[in-house]
């Protein structure tokens, strides 16, 4: 599957015309594509590709060189790591091209192949070549690694971190969603796209779920889980805090005396979290309406761990008895709404993004945010240069919003003591008569339905 990485693939292609040998280090969370990405880089090129295990550095070798052979390439059973790169010279004319995925494998236990591999890319008779060191640790990568590597890390050229897709990209993959179930899909899956292959368009959002997610079977079942498990140690206490997030207990206070843990550990672990992108701590926009602005909030990031940890974790025993629609009707479409809320923010965040770029707004804005209050939120806070701002709020979950939804947005920008030239609101229902009056009134305010936003 390859979709939307146009711009990955070219910063790939640049860094391979580069002369001399670089070394890169291509890195993102699982299932985010950066496999696929690969594959379709060295499509055409001359590679060695090799996928490292878990396992004591001599073995590694012993697989690396059974690799080697299975591709005709005759090496000793028990090579050194200078042999294995000598495979390099065996490019003639074109940029060799080494690419180890999860490479972290190589060298958790010592530093063995990247002190080989220094010996080997300074010898003055080496031929140039391209090393993509590929990883899906993102806390080993962003905080350990370079510890780890010490000076050794000096020799490498740069980080690649391959992100979500956005949106849009969703949309184009599964194009016979309608509106409503594209972003309720989306706001399970993200944009990670290893996750898209285990749900098909041609069903509904409700029978992807009940087919793909709530059956023992099927591979997204326990996923949310499996995910957490892979990265990190002492499971109970993660799964214990990453419920009571999905449970809606987001203050480090709440967690307190939801769990029993100390508030020292429960920041020791969040933090864990957060370093592996599963969980991200909420900030508002700098305003000088402090006072007014809810802090110290955190929630789950992954959409996928979000969705697990909200409606599989505390249900395990119901799931395996009760009927899966039944299930369903129970647990899921109750709360579902509110679930897919914050997604709808992404989602019109991104959209309002699309329309700026193509200078669609009322001014070219250079920065956003949100704000995030005591009495309520502000969605979106979109600032130009010249200190316009451009402000509003999404409603996914009601019926009709309702001119009192504007009127909050209003008292809230008086809590955040700033004041916007437009506001933009967003409803994937409808919009009651009061807000269709104000907005022939008001050239300043718009009104986007779900019908309007196109991507």
């Amino acid at each position: 599957m390859f979709t939307g990485r146009e711009k990955e693939l070219q910063y790939l292609n640049d860094y391979y015309m580069k002369p001399g040998t670089q070394i890169l280090v291509v890195y993102g969370q699982k299932g985010i594509g950066k496999t696929t990405l690969l594959e379709q880089f060295v499509e055409d090129k001359d590679c060695l590709y090799y996928e490292a295990i878990s396992c004591s550095t001599r073995q590694q070798r012993v697989f690396m060189a059974s690799h080697l052979e299975d591709m005709g390439i005759s090496m000793p059973q028990y090579p050194e790591f200078e042999e294995l790169f000598s495979i390099i010279e065996e490019s003639e004319d074109n940029k060799k091209i080494l690419v180890i995925d999860e490479f972290q494998n190589m060298c958790k236990t010592d530093n063995e192949f990247f002190e080989a591999l220094y010996e080997y890319i300074n010898r003055e008779d080496k031929k140039d070549m391209f090393i993509i060191l590929c990883s899906s640790s993102i806390g080993w990568v962003e905080n350990s690694m370079v510890g780890k590597l010490g000076a050794l890390s000096r020799m490498l050229s740069g980080f690649y971190k391959i992100k979500e897709l956005k949106y849009q990209d969703f949309v184009a993959h599964f194009p016979l969603f309608s509106k409503e179930d594209s972003i309720g899909a989306f706001s399970i899956l993200g944009g990670v796209p290893g996750l898209w292959q285990y749900f098909n368009d041609e069903f509904t959002l409700r029978e992807n779920i009940e087919s793909f997610i709530l059956q023992s079977n099927e591979r997204l079942f326990d996923y949310g889980q499996q995910y957490v498990a892979e990265e990190l140690r002492e499971t109970a206490v993660y799964n214990t805090l990453l419920g009571a997030l999905a449970d809606g207990k987001r203050k480090l206070n709440d967690l307190y005396h939801h769990t029993g843990f100390s508030r020292a550990k429960i920041s020791v672990y969040l933090k864990n979290l957060m370093q592996l992108e599963i969980v991200e701590k909420v900030f508002s926009v700098d305003t000088d309406g402090h006072d007014n602005t809810q802090k110290g909030i955190y929630q789950i990031k992954h959409p996928y761990v979000h969705f697990y940890y909200r409606y599989l974790f505390p249900n395990q025993t119901k799931i395996m008895f009760w009927e899966t629609e039944e299930f369903y009707d129970q647990y899921i479409a109750p709360t579902f709404k509110d679930f897919v809320a914050g997604c709808f923010k992404r989602v019109c965040h991104e959209f309002l993004e699309k329309e700026n770029a193509m200078g669609r707004l009322p001014g070219k804005f250079v920065s956003k945010g949100q704000w995030v209050g005591k009495k309520g939120n502000i969605d979106f806070i979109f600032q130009d240069d010249e200190d316009e701002i451009l402000a509003g709020i999404c409603n996914w979950k009601k019926e009709m919003m309702m001119f009192e939804d504007y009127q909050l947005l209003m008292e809230c920008q008086e809590d955040a003591k700033i004041k916007s030239e437009y506001v933009i609101l967003f409803s994937a229902g409808n919009f009651d008569n009061r807000l269709r009056e104000e907005v022939k009134k008001n050239e300043k305010l718009a009104l986007i339905s779900l019908e309007q936003i196109h991507f």
